[in-house]
């Protein structure tokens, strides 16, 4: 071929201008940095997302730090306990960014002294924590609906302090360069700083008070999560990979300049996808932090092909540029077509709706591509200059020689059986649920996650959804009608399964009448009047202390007001079927225009559910774009549709088994099906290229190619699913659940289709190859 001689004839000439090239495109780094916000899962103008962001604007802002506070013995309401409660809502004061803090022992309760409204702290002082108080505490908290499940917990043995937070200003899109660069540099030290205030904390309690258990969690905590996952990542995982690939390559192929030669290809594709990031504008996040792992996985498969073969032809006494040339001849196709399979499985990831993972996809995609280049202009010069002698070997391997005999003798029966085993596995793929929650995005053990299992069991308010009601006219919030009506949404919101709390400004209302008419019971209504209630609301404001107003429920001009709605760990499903109920009750009994609601919950459910579908759409054209780019490699629709067995079964059959290992499939799981499609194309088309060629070059019969393929190819493919699967499971190692699950299930995979292709291939060649019908 006119293109081989070229290859090797230019070969130093071709390898020094794809360093040149490679310095250029890493060149893009520089415009790479970090980004934890939790926004950046969310396209810009997902209704959720504008939703939230509405909310933010128009009452107290959600992102906060939270303390949750417990005794060993359950029991909180203690002097003990109550001056803890006191001290760390005291102390929240002190938390860099705070604008407001809520605790039991801060909450302003009214009471009534004759025609005077008295408003204090719950807990105005320690001195006054006397049993006989201690005990009227826990029965006031455990009545008031501002305060049960909310700020302690239905038991009474549990403690929440919240504390809201005014951070720096996001990013602003229309500032200069450096402006961007100092605006997000403050925003992401504001999380930190918050989190290491509440650690300190945390700390200082614990040093004298060992048997309290203490957790932090909030915006500020996830956020920090983000950030120190992905730092981890970068930082841990690519050298990782690098040393356990130098260590498998220097036992699998026993030289070291070959191993020199892939280091230096892999080293510059995952450099080179990690610039092209830079120069397309993206920043490094939790997810795409992980694509140089990737590539560089992928690139050493690219790199064992073609190395394999030369040594093996060096062995043979073949001269070094001969036996490049052939090695050359027989893997420029196939290496080819696999690295186009692997990108096609990657872009399919531009479905996701999340764009952390499009950014993965695109950027791992051109890391696979770039690869390819240097696999043949870089990789043939440093292997000719540094390979030039191998001692001779044999031309077959034992094992591989005699488990292609087993295969040819008993194809039949290994047919029939493998065909049971997958049909098994994919029949479990029903066990798993489609549930992407955002509690499991972290292992146990990390600060969030255990958090978030601490309130599960003991606090268990840890999904949420805030709806916007408006009423359509300044100081309207105060209509008896009005009010009635969102109690009647309190009613129907509480009836609901799953939820643990509701908070609506109808609770203080109530209550400012019940205290302004001598705290009787019987007046704990909605007042008659809305000049009356108006005049409470504003009696109430004023004898308000700093930072603890009712702009977490009540807008400016008293237009419309927050309804704050707290659940237990419902699915993402069940979250968006109780937003879209609750919003139709409020279409079918509020005149005004009801908007949708917001949260964090709501914005992660929503992207979780329309990226798993995504996905899995997505996986649907990865099938057909795959098999038609082999249709056209090949020329053989026979070999296109052969290979579709091989290509997509396996991941079935992995799925099927993770249903019974795990269970869960989140939108990274539901992404592993488009990338390891792309993947597991690796080892068909090298069998069936080397099979093709033995057929169709060397004049084999079906049987003689089979063994003809194993090998020439038989070793390499062991080597390069050895490679992937610990690459694919060291993001298993990952503290990030997202990445953790797509690379186990990703290895799983991977396994599973190198022992498919083997066992299931060479019987359906033979069966379907007589008299070279796949040929014509």
């Amino acid at each position: 071929m006119k293109l081989i001689s070229i290859l090797i004839r230019f070969r130093y000439a071709l390898a020094l201008t794809s360093l040149v090239l490679t310095a250029l495109i890493a060149f893009g780094i520089k415009n790479l940095y970090l980004e934890t916000d939790y926004k950046i899962y969310f396209e810009e103008g997902e209704p959720q997302l504008v939703a939230h962001e509405f909310m933010e604007d128009t009452y107290t802002k959600t992102d906060n730090l939270a303390i949750m506070i417990r005794a060993q013995d359950g029991e909180l309401f203690t002097e003990r306990m109550m001056g803890l409660v006191f001290d760390i809502t005291d102390k929240g004061w002190q938390t860099p960014y705070v604008i407001r803090v809520d605790s039991v022992t801060n909450f302003q309760h009214t009471s009534a002294d004759n025609d005077d409204l008295l408003v204090r702290d719950l807990v105005l002082e320690l001195d006054e924590l006397t049993p006989s108080r201690l005990s009227e505490l826990k029965s006031i908290a455990l009545s008031e609906r501002q305060i049960h499940k909310r700020l302690v917990s239905s038991d009474g043995s549990t403690a929440l302090v919240n504390i809201a937070l005014e951070l720096p200003p996001e990013v602003d899109p229309n500032a200069s360069a450096e402006e961007q660069s100092i605006q997000r540099a403050a925003r992401d030290k504001s999380h930190s700083e918050v989190v290491a205030y509440g650690n300190q904390v945390i700390d200082e309690i614990r040093a004298v008070n060992p048997d309290v258990e203490m957790h932090l969690t909030g915006v500020s905590v996830i956020t920090n999560s983000f950030a120190s996952s992905s730092e981890k990542d970068g930082t841990e995982l690519v050298p990782l990979m690098y040393l356990i690939i130098l260590i498998a390559l220097a036992v699998f192929l026993r030289s070291a300049g070959a191993v020199v030669g892939s280091l230096l290809v892999i080293a510059c594709a995952s450099a080179a996808s990690l610039g092209l990031g830079g120069w397309v504008g993206y920043a490094l996040n939790a997810v795409n932090v992980t694509t140089p792992t990737i590539v560089l996985t992928i690139a050493v498969c690219d790199a064992v092909h073609l190395l394999a073969v030369y040594l093996r032809n060096l062995g043979m006494q073949m001269e070094p540029e001969e036996a490049m040339s052939e090695s050359l001849r027989l893997n420029i196709q196939p290496i080819t077509l696999t690295s186009v399979t692997t990108a096609i499985g990657f872009l399919t990831l531009n479905f996701s709706t999340s764009p952390p993972f499009v950014e993965m996809g695109n950027m791992t995609a051109m890391g696979v591509i770039w690869a390819l280049v240097l696999t043949f202009t870089l990789l043939p010069a440093v292997t000719l200059l540094l390979v030039r002698k191998r001692k001779p070997s044999e031309t077959n391997d034992r094992f591989l020689t005699g488990f292609a005999e087993f295969v040819i003798i008993h194809r039949h029966k290994v047919l029939t059986l493998t065909l049971i085993a997958a049909v098994s596995l994919i029949a479990l793929i029903p066990l798993n649920v489609i549930d992407d929650d955002p509690i499991t995005y972290f292992k146990p053990g990390v600060p969030y996650r255990d958090a978030s299992e601490f309130s599960l069991k003991y606090m268990p308010t840890v999904k949420d959804m805030n709806f916007n009601i408006d009423c359509g006219a300044p100081a309207c919030v105060n209509s008896p009608k009005f009010l009635e009506n969102l109690d009647r949404f309190r009613l129907y919101l509480e009836s609901q399964t799953g939820v643990e709390h509701v908070g609506t400004y109808v609770d203080v209302i109530k209550r400012l009448n019940k205290s302004m008419n001598g705290d009787q019971d019987s007046f704990y209504v909605i007042p008659e009047r809305a000049d009356m209630a108006a005049q409470y609301s504003l009696m109430y404001e004023m004898s308000l202390p700093y930072g603890l107003d009712l702009n977490n429920m009540l807008n400016l001009d008293k237009s419309s007001t927050k309804v704050m709605v707290f659940t237990d760990n419902i699915t993402n499903g069940e979250l968006i079927a109780l937003s879209n109920r609750a919003k139709t009750w409020l279409e079918s009994n509020f005149e005004s225009e009801v908007s949708p609601p917001g949260s964090i919950s709501l914005m992660f459910a929503h992207v979780g559910e329309n990226n798993i579908r995504s996905m899995l759409w997505g996986g649907v054209l990865a099938v057909i774009a795959i098999t038609i780019t082999i249709l056209i490699a090949l020329r053989s629709l026979g070999y296109a549709l052969i290979s579709m067995i091989p290509n997509s079964l396996p991941a079935f059959m992995a799925f099927g088994i993770w249903g019974v290992l795990v269970g869960q499939v989140n939108m990274a799981v539901a992404a592993v099906f488009s990338i390891a499609l792309g993947i597991l194309v690796d080892d068909t088309v090298h069998f069936i290229s080397k099979y093709r060629r033995g057929r169709l070059v060397k004049g084999f019969s079906p049987e003689e190619s089979i063994h003809y393929a194993f090998n020439n190819v038989g070793s390499a493919l062991i080597i390069t699913t050895f490679v992937l699967s610990i690459g694919f499971g060291l993001l298993a190692t990952s503290d990030f659940n997202l990445n953790a699950m797509a690379g186990m299930l990703t290895t799983i995979t991977i396994v599973i289709a190198l022992v498919f292709d083997f066992l299931i291939l060479p019987p359906i060649l033979m069966l379907f190859d007589r008299d070279t019908k796949l040929n014509a």
